[in-house]
C-alpha cells in the first residue's frame, strides 16, 4: 500500500537543495584513473514458491600496489540468505591477494605480532573463508561487463538496466531494471571519506572515494536450483558505486585511527528513498570512535534529490564471538528536515561477512523500518551494513573485548540483581528450595556473588576468554553457540584470583582492593571456592556432545583443577632448598625446572584446560588435540614467566608503570621473599656475591629489600633470559601445531597470542621507582 509523500519542512539549507547528479558518465561504468573501484548490491526476493530470499553482492577492483601499470587484482563477495540458511563466500584473484598482503605488511598501525603472523600466513596463499579465484576475471574497459566465471557476472544493458548472476548452492539469474537515476551520496559531489582521518595531512585526499548509489531496481529472474527445478522470482534492490585512488595501500604510522563506516539503505512504502551514513574515526587500541560524519541523501518520489544532516543513534548492538567486531542491530535514524524520525531493525544478528578485503569482517543484514516522517507513518524495508574499523593496533586491548561476552553469559549465575532467584539459584544450587525467604536470598547473594562480581565487574587482560573462542574458530566450528564458554574461562580465574590473593596477602588486585580487603577473608574463601563449581551449570548451556564426550570433558575439568590447586601448593611451599643450592653452586637448571613445574601445574594447565574443552566441542582430532593442549599450556606458562617480570612494575606495562599505573602493589613477589622465575634466571647469571646479595635482599621481605633484588635483576640480564625462555616455549609448540590447522586468521591471530604471552613489553625500564 502507498501512502502519500510528507512534504519536507520549510526551512531547508542552501546544500540541501535538489540537484542533479554531477557525474556524466553511466552509472557503473568503470572509472579507469581510479586505482580502486567498488560495485555493492543489496536484494530482497520473493519466488514463486513463496520463500524469500536476501542478497548482497560485492565486486572489488584494485590496482597492484607493486606496478600501477600491471593488470588489477578482483574481488567478489556473495552472501545469501534463504530457505536453506545463511551463506557467506569470498574470492580474490592472485594480484588482489598480493595487494592485500603488501597493504598489510605496509600498515603499522597494526599491532606488530599481529601483522606479522598475518603476513607470515598470507605469504603462503589466503586466509579461509577467502579463497583464490581459479580462472581470470574478464572485464571490459568501456562499460559494466564484468565476469567471475561461473561464480557471479554483472553486466549494464544498453536500455540501462543490469544483468547479474551468482552462484549460491542454486543459481540466480536477474534483471535489474532502476526506478530512478543514479544520484551522488552525502554530498553534491558525493565524495566518502577513505581510513585516514578527516583533519590529516593533505595526502588524507588521496585516500576519499567518489560514492553514487540507484536508490532502487526492480528485480524479476530465475532461480535455478540444485535439484533441477526452476521458479521465477521478483522484489527490489540497491546498487551502490564508489572509487577512489587506493583503499588496501593505505600506509598509516602507529596508533593513527582507522575509519568506521555504517549504512542504512531505506526504501520508504511512500516512494521515498534515504541513505543514511554515518562514519566515525576508530583508535586502533582501544576500539573508542569518534563520530566525524552523520550524512542523509533522500530521494522522493519524483527522483529530486537533497542531501541533509541525519542523527545516527545505535539502540542495539550484537558482538560476534568470532571476530570480536561489535554492530548496530537497531538505528534510530532522524533526519529534522525531512521531519524522518525512524527506527531501523535488522533481520537478525546473523550477518557477519569475514573477509580481509574488509580488514577482518563486516556485517550486512535486511531490517525493517518504522516511525514517522512529518505527520505520515513511514514504513518500510532497509539494508543495514556496518564497517567497523578491523584494526587490532593492540592484541591485548582487542581480546579483552571478549570480557564483555563473559559477563554477559556469567550473568546467568552472578547477577548485580539480589532479587534473581533464578540466577541465584543455580549458583547456589537451591532454586528447588522453598524455605529460602526474600531476606536470606540477599545475605546469600552478598555472601556468595557480591564478591565474585567484585572483580568480574572490573575487567583484566581478559585474554583466556578469548582462547576459548579462538579454539573453536581455529578448527571452522561456529563459536556463536558456545559463549558461555567465556564465562567458564572468565570465573575459573577469578576464582583462583580470589584465593591467590589471600595466600599471598595481596592488598590490590586489578587496581582495586582485594576481594579478601574489601568483604573480609572467609567470605572470599567461600566465594571464591563456590566459582569452582559453576562449571557444570555453564556447560550445560552449551550445545551437548555425546554422553562419553561430555563425560570425558568433565573428568578433564576435575583433572585440571587438581593440577592447579597442585601448583598452588607448591608455590606457597616455596623454592627455597634449591634456591640456596643453586646461590651456592650457581647450577639453576635444578632451581628453574621445579619453578617451570609449579607454572606448569598452577597456569599452564588451566589455560590448556580451556583450549581443550573448546577444542574437543569444535571437532578436534586426537592429533590436533595433543598440540592444541600443548600449545596452549605453553603459552599459560611463558604468560606466568612475564608476569612473574610484570610483578616488577605492579603487573602492568614498563609504559604504564611510568605513567603511575598499576594493577597491584609493585615488586610485590620480591617483597614476600618469593622465589620466582626471574630470580632463578638471575641467580645463574650473576657471580657469587651478587648471588648472596640476592638471598638477603629477598629474606628482609620488605620494601628495601625489593627494591634491591629488583636492582640485581635488571643488571644480571635476566628479564631478557625470561623473556628468551617464554618464547622459545610457544615457538616450539606451535611448530607442531601450525601443519594441523587450516590457513584462517585466527590461526595468525593464535600465534599472535604467544608472541603477546611470551613477551607483553619490548622495551624495559628500571623498577626502582617501584620503592614506595
Amino acid at each position: 500500500m502507498t501512502t502519500s509523500s510528507p512534504r519536507p519542512m520549510a526551512h531547508v539549507p542552501s546544500q540541501a537543495a535538489p540537484h542533479q547528479a554531477v557525474d556524466s558518465s553511466p552509472f557503473g561504468s568503470p572509472h579507469p584513473s581510479a586505482g580502486a573501484e567498488g560495485w555493492y548490491l543489496n536484494g530482497r526476493l520473493r519466488d514463486e514458491w513463496g520463500d524469500e530470499h536476501t542478497w548482497m553482492i560485492c565486486v572489488l577492483k584494485h590496482h597492484d600496489l607493486r606496478d600501477r601499470a600491471a593488470c588489477p587484482g578482483y574481488g567478489l563477495v556473495v552472501t545469501h540468505s534463504g530457505p536453506a540458511g545463511v551463506s557467506h563466500r569470498a574470492w580474490v584473484s592472485p594480484t588482489l591477494h598480493h595487494t592485500v598482503l603488501e597493504g598489510l605488511r605496509s600498515d603499522t598501525a597494526l599491532d606488530r605480532r599481529v601483522r606479522e603472523a598475518l603476513a607470515e600466513d598470507l605469504a603462503e596463499g589466503p586466509l579461509l573463508p577467502d579463497r583464490l579465484l581459479s580462472e581470470p576475471v574478464v572485464e571490459s574497459a568501456e562499460t559494466l561487463d564484468i565476469s567471475f566465471g561461473d561464480l557471479a557476472a554483472l553486466r549494464r544493458e544498453e536500455d540501462g538496466g543490469y544483468r547479474l548472476a551468482f552462484q549460491d548452492k542454486d543459481r540466480f539469474e536477474l534483471r535489474l531494471t532502476p526506478a530512478k537515476a543514479a544520484v551522488p551520496q552525502s554530498d553534491v559531489q558525493g565524495r566518502s571519506p577513505g581510513r585516514l582521518p578527516a583533519d590529516a595531512d593533505a595526502s588524507a585526499d588521496a585516500d576519499a572515494a567518489t560514492s553514487y548509489f540507484v536508490p532502487r531496481l526492480h528485480v524479476h529472474g530465475t532461480l535455478h536450483r540444485a535439484d533441477g527445478t526452476e521458479g521465477q522470482l521478483a522484489g527490489d534492490a540497491w546498487f551502490a558505486q564508489d572509487w577512489g585512488t587506493s583503499w588496501l595501500g593505505v600506509q598509516r604510522a602507529p596508533g593513527a585511527p582507522d575509519h568506521a563506516r555504517e549504512w542504512a539503505g531505506i526504501q520508504l512504502a511512500s516512494g521515498w528513498e534515504i541513505s543514511c551514513v554515518h562514519t566515525g574515526d576508530s583508535d586502533p587500541a582501544t576500539g573508542a570512535t569518534t563520530p566525524t560524519s552523520s550524512r542523509a541523501t533522500a530521494v522522493a518520489p519524483d527522483g529530486s534529490v537533497s542531501h541533509h544532516d541525519l542523527t545516527w543513534q545505535p539502540v542495539r548492538h550484537w558482538t560476534s564471538l568470532a571476530s570480536l567486531n561489535t554492530y548496530p542491530t537497531a538505528v534510530r535514524v532522524r533526519v529534522p528536515d525531512l521531519g524522518l524520525d525512524v527506527e531501523v531493525v535488522a533481520a537478525a544478528a546473523t550477518g557477519e561477512v569475514r573477509t580481509l578485503m574488509a580488514g577482518l569482517a563486516l556485517w550486512d543484514s535486511p531490517a525493517t523500518v518504522h516511525g514517522v516522517m512529518g505527520t505520515t507513518p513511514a514504513l518500510g524495508t532497509a539494508f543495514l551494513r556496518a564497517l567497523p574499523a578491523n584494526t587490532i593496533g593492540d592484541i591485548e586491548h582487542y581480546m579483552r573485548r571478549t570480557h564483555d561476552i563473559a559477563r554477559a553469559e556469567a550473568a546467568a549465575l552472578y547477577s548485580t540483581d539480589p532479587a534473581d532467584d533464578i540466577a541465584l539459584g543455580l549458583l547456589t544450587g537451591t532454586s528447588s528450595r522453598s524455605d529460602l525467604d526474600a531476606a536470606a536470598r540477599v545475605r546469600l547473594h552478598q555472601a556468595v556473588a557480591a564478591p565474585l562480581l567484585h572483580l568480574l565487574d572490573n575487567p583484566g587482560r581478559s585474554w583466556r576468554p578469548y582462547v576459548a573462542a579462538a579454539v573453536l574458530s581455529l578448527l571452522g566450528a561456529d563459536p556463536e553457540p558456545y559463549r558461555p564458554l567465556t564465562a567458564v574461562t572468565e570465573l575459573l580465574h577469578l576464582s583462583a584470583l580470589v584465593i591467590d590473593d589471600i595466600q599471598d596477602n595481596s592488598p590490590i588486585r586489578r587496581g582495586r582492593p582485594s576481594v579478601h580487603e574489601v568483604f573480609g577473608t572467609a567470605p572470599a574463601i567461600t566465594a571464591g571456592t563456590l566459582g569452582y563449581y559453576t562449571f557444570d551449570a555453564l556447560i550445560r548451556r552449551v550445545p551437548q556432545a555425546d554422553p562419553g564426550t561430555m563425560l570425558r570433558i568433565y573428568r578433564l575439568y576435575l583433572r585440571d583443577l587438581r593440577a592447579a590447586h597442585a601448583g598452588q601448593a607448591l608455590d606457597i611451599a616455596g623454592h627455597h632448598t634449591a634456591f640456596d643450592e643453586a646461590v651456592e653452586s650457581g647450577d639453576v637448571r635444578p632451581l628453574l625446572d621445579q619453578i617451570r613445574t609449579a607454572h606448569r601445574l598452577k597456569t599452564g594447565m588451566l589455560v590448556r584446560s580451556t583450549a581443550e574443552v573448546s577444542a574437543i566441542l569444535g571437532g578436534a582430532d586426537e592429533t590436533q588435540l595433543a598440540a592444541i593442549c600443548q600449545y596452549f599450556e605453553a603459552v599459560g606458562i611463558a604468560y606466568q614467566i612475564t608476569d612473574d617480570i610484570a610483578d616488577l612494575y605492579g603487573l602492568c606495562t614498563p609504559d604504564e608503570h611510568q605513567r603511575g599505573i598499576t594493577t597491584r602493589a609493585p615488586a610485590e613477589d620480591l617483597r614476600n621473599g618469593e622465589v620466582t622465575y626471574p630470580v632463578a634466571r638471575a641467580l645463574g647469571l650473576l657471580g657469587a656475591t651478587d648471588r648472596r646479595r640476592l638471598r638477603e635482599a629477598l629474606r628482609q621481605h620488605s620494601d628495601a629489600g625489593a627494591h634491591e633484588a629488583s636492582d640485581l635483576l635488571m643488571r644480571s640480564g635476566a628479564l631478557d633470559a625470561c623473556a628468551a625462555d617464554a618464547r622459545q616455549l610457544v615457538d616450539e609448540t606451535w611448530a607442531s601445531l601450525a601443519a594441523l590447522l587450516p590457513p584462517t586468521p585466527h590461526k595468525a591471530l593464535v600465534r599472535a597470542l604467544g608472541w603477546y604471552a611470551a613477551q607483553r613489553e619490548t622495551d624495559h625500564v628500571s623498577p626502582t621507582s617501584a620503592r614506595p
